[in-house]
């Protein structure tokens, strides 16, 4: 009677140490991460970002919107006037609007943005799509920004519009709400009729670093590194994009859709500069 006392005392403080070394902090963890995706996809109104004015008369959008923790005048306000300025583009004789997109504070939040960047641009999509003389658009995102334009691109999909979409991705965040690491690398460039992205790869943040699974990827570290420009790697994409747009050198889906499509290759990385 006595051994089996014993035993049972024995096993009762492995089953506690058990609980306490294992079962708690499981359950602890599981509890955590469900109320932080929760808080992440907790519906919030956007109304204070997504009001913009939209010209009804308008032919071909340039959008673009800058990344987390920044703002349109870091490098997204000078690509909307350069692209106001140049004159022989494709859709130069189309009657255009320029949007270089803020959409603090929801950008502040390095967790949340994704999820938060995605639904305003879901929420953006759907009344550009609403534009009854729109014939194309061009959307540019930078880091977290990416998420944005996918929003937009998605919606746009979503509602069958019968325009020209082209995507274009500077440094791209891929992490999705916090846990879905390649998200963006499987998912950015998807719903676009023309894809292209600029990363550098010596940058580390998730995405900015990698060929896009549906996009044409180019690698423009080389140009930052042998000039030995004061860029960091993760902002010297959005101004080696705004410098090659001036100098003719990057691609514009619109009405160039056999010339592209036969000079890059999806889904690998291909170095700068390329001719296409």
């Amino acid at each position: 009677m006595h051994k089996v006392s014993q035993l049972y005392r024995k096993y009762r403080i492995l089953r506690w140490l058990c609980w306490i070394g294992v079962v708690i902090p499981s359950v602890s963890f599981i509890l955590v991460s469900i109320s932080f995706l929760l808080v992440m996809h907790w519906p919030r109104d956007y109304q204070d970002v997504v009001n913009i004015a939209l010209d009804p008369e308008v032919e071909y959008l340039t959008f673009s919107a800058h990344g987390v923790k920044d703002t349109p005048a870091s490098w997204s306000d000078e690509l909307q006037r350069t692209y106001s300025e140049i004159q022989q583009l494709p859709f130069s004789d189309l009657k255009k609007q320029q949007i270089s997109f803020s959409w603090q504070p929801y950008s502040n939040n390095v967790f949340n943005c994704s999820v938060d960047g995605k639904k305003i641009g879901i929420r953006l999509g759907e009344q550009i799509a609403q534009l009854p003389k729109l014939t194309g658009v061009h959307l540019v995102g930078h880091s977290c920004g990416s998420f944005v334009i996918l929003g937009v691109c998605e919606a746009l999909k979503e509602r069958k519009v019968s325009m020209s979409v082209q995507t274009t991705y500077l440094d791209p965040v891929s992490v999705y709400s916090g846990i879905f690491w390649d998200y963006g690398v499987n998912h950015f460039g998807s719903c676009a009729d023309f894809s292209d992205a600029y990363i550098d790869i010596q940058d580390t943040v998730p995405g900015s670093n990698q060929a896009l699974r549906n996009a044409y990827t180019f690698d423009v570290t080389q140009t930052r590194v042998s000039n030995k420009l004061d860029y960091a790697p993760h902002a010297w994409p959005t101004m080696f994009y705004i410098n090659a747009l001036k100098k003719n050198q990057v691609p514009i889906y619109y009405k160039s859709t056999h010339k592209l499509s036969a000079g890059f290759q999806k889904n690998m990385l291909m170095t700068w500069p390329l001719e296409y």
